[in-house]
C-alpha cells in the first residue's frame, strides 16, 4: 500500500529491511522508491535522522519502530489501529489514517505535508514514555500499590 501510495504521490520513499515479498514490491515500485535492504544500526540512525516521517501502514501489536522514529524526532504516519494508538499521539507526534487503502495513505501524507512542522521535543518526550527506565519505575510503582 505504501509503495502504491508513493507511486501515486511521486514522492520519495525509502524502505528499510526486507521480507518474503521484497522482489514483488520492487516490481511495482517506481524510481522515487529506494530499497535500502537490511542496514546496520548506524545506517538506521542515519535514515531516521534524514527522514521527514515514518510510514506505518500495518497494524502492529506494539510498534517499536514508531517509538524509534519519535526518539529521533521523526513523526509517524500510521494506520489508526493496534499499537500505534498507544505510541502515536494524533496531530502531536504523528497523523493517523483510517483505512488500509492507498487513497487513505495518500490523504494522510497530503495532510502531513500541509501542516506545520511537528515539535521535535514533543516527539522525543513521547518516545521517552517507553524507555526502559520509565518502564521499570512504572512497574515498581504498580507493585508498590
Amino acid at each position: 500500500m505504501a509503495i502504491k501510495a508513493f507511486n501515486k504521490l511521486k514522492l520519495p520513499l525509502v524502505i528499510v529491511g526486507s521480507g518474503s515479498q521484497i522482489n514483488n514490491l520492487k516490481l511495482i515500485a517506481r524510481n522515487n522508491i529506494k530499497f535500502a535492504g537490511e542496514v546496520s544500526e548506524d545506517e538506521l540512525v542515519k535514515y531516521y535522522m534524514g527522514a521527514k516521517a515514518l510510514i506505518m501502514p500495518q497494524e502492529e501489536d506494539f510498534g517499536i519502530t514508531s517509538i524509534e522514529a519519535q526518539f529521533f524526532g521523526v513523526p509517524v504516519i500510521a494506520y489508526n489501529k493496534g499499537g500505534s494508538l498507544d505510541t502515536v499521539i494524533n496531530n502531536r507526534t504523528g497523523i493517523f489514517f483510517l483505512k488500509q487503502e492507498v487513497d487513505s495513505i495518500v490523504s494522510a501524507v497530503a495532510q502531513f505535508n500541509q501542516r506545520p512542522v511537528f515539535d521535535r521535543p514533543s516527539l522525543v518526550k513521547n518516545a521517552g514514555r517507553f524507555s526502559e527506565n520509565n518502564f521499570k519505575m512504572t512497574f515498581l510503582d504498580f507493585l508498590d500499590k
